[in-house]
């Protein structure tokens, strides 16, 4: 019903039918314009429906897991492909981990700003939330402090997302490593979500909590997928890949596997093209890479020239946060930009930025959507501050 409807989705609508909208929050990579070639897919596909023959793994298929080991030894960490479980997406990973490693009233640390997504499912399954705050001011970096007073007698897990969702901040090796040490000392699980992995601005690699579980005695679940790494989410394939000290990665892993068994979500056709994505891609995510760092380089250019907002440069993933020189309500200011100029943004209130300072944006748009889009904020900026 209408009347169920937010006014900034009324005014989406309203811009849609007019013709008028630029969507700068829209993350779908296809319709953005980025897909994985489509022969390479139908060619595997047709090889797979010839002798198609179901034989479910509760681990998800060994081939499958196999391409992803190599993925992660290719980038100079060793992983078991016994210690991955194949999912249908992130969303999914998460919730099973906290129903296969948790009980009613657990506690999970959340980074905030954050993806809304992560206590939506926490919820679900009957988690009790917690957030550790990062701060604009600190380019979002992680807070040693912070996330120790986010903590209670109840957490279990601690969640790292980098690239982070909106920041685009990258966990360093020494934030990592102390991240580590804090969920050592409190014997805390670490999630580790790396979706948007390959999405790189200012450093050749990632750093991965996972290289460093065994040695740091914690056990890390690192999720990963193939909805940004091959722009294809309509594969519904994501990951758990565990990590951490021989024993408990093992109890883990069984307990996982259970879980997992009783649903079976990820359809055996795209567990059989995961090694072709591997294998065929390499060329594709390059190409998905320079061409975002393109639109990233149109967002940084018009930025400078946004008058009354700054908009911090993100090392990773697809997002950007921007803040107001003056504290102002951002859902009205989301609400007056679309409805003057055509042009959605998200106020920063829906990523936990509650300051009435912050705005966040993606630049996955097409270039000259994406140019023309930030154009009108420039306008619009000049027009109303």
């Amino acid at each position: 019903m209408d009347s169920e409807v937010n006014a900034l989705e009324r005014e989406r609508r309203a811009a849609h039918n007019a013709g008028t909208l630029i969507d700068l929050i829209d993350t779908n990579f296809q319709r953005n314009g980025l897909r994985f070639p489509a022969e390479v897919l139908i060619e595997a596909s047709s090889a797979w429906f010839k002798d198609r023959l179901y034989h479910p793994d509760p681990k998800g298929a060994l081939a499958a897991r196999c391409s992803i080991a190599d993925f992660y030894r290719n980038s100079g960490t060793a992983l078991d492909p016994g210690h991955i479980i194949i999912c249908a997406s992130a969303s999914e990973s998460y919730g099973l981990l906290f129903q296969a490693l948790a009980h009613c009233g657990d506690g999970v640390a959340l980074p905030r700003p954050g993806y809304p997504l992560f206590e939506h499912v926490a919820g679900y399954m009957r988690l009790r939330t917690s957030f550790y705050e990062t701060r604009f001011e600190q380019r979002f970096c992680l807070n040693r402090d912070a996330i120790a007073a986010s903590l209670t007698p109840a957490t279990r897990f601690v969640v790292l997302v980098s690239p982070n969702n909106p920041t685009g901040h990258v966990a360093s090796h020494a934030e990592i490593d102390q991240l580590l040490a804090l969920c050592e000392r409190h014997n805390l699980a670490l999630i580790c979500d790396e979706v948007f992995s390959d999405l790189l601005y200012e450093s050749e690699s990632l750093p991965r909590p996972m290289s460093r579980a065994a040695d740091a005695e914690v056990v890390v679940f690192t999720i990963n997928g193939v909805s940004k790494l091959f722009a294809s989410p309509d594969l519904k394939l994501s990951w758990i890949a565990v990590s951490g000290p021989g024993q408990k990665v093992q109890r883990a892993v069984a307990e996982l596997e259970l879980a997992n068994d009783m649903y079976l979500n990820c359809s055996p056709l795209s567990q059989q093209l995961l090694p072709t994505l591997f294998g065929a891609g390499s060329a594709f995510r390059r190409a998905m890479q320079s061409e975002l760092t393109a639109r990233r380089g149109i967002l940084l250019d018009t930025a400078s020239r946004l008058e009354g907002l700054d908009v911090l440069h993100p090392a990773g993933g697809i997002h950007a946060v921007a803040r107001f020189h003056r504290p102002q309500d951002d859902e009205r200011f989301a609400l007056a930009l679309l409805r003057h100029s055509g042009v959605l943004l998200h106020p920063g209130y829906l990523y936990g930025l509650d300051e009435d300072r912050f705005v966040v944006l993606s630049f996955l748009k097409e270039r000259a959507l994406l140019h023309e889009g930030l154009q009108r904020i420039a306008e619009f900026l000049r027009s109303a501050m």
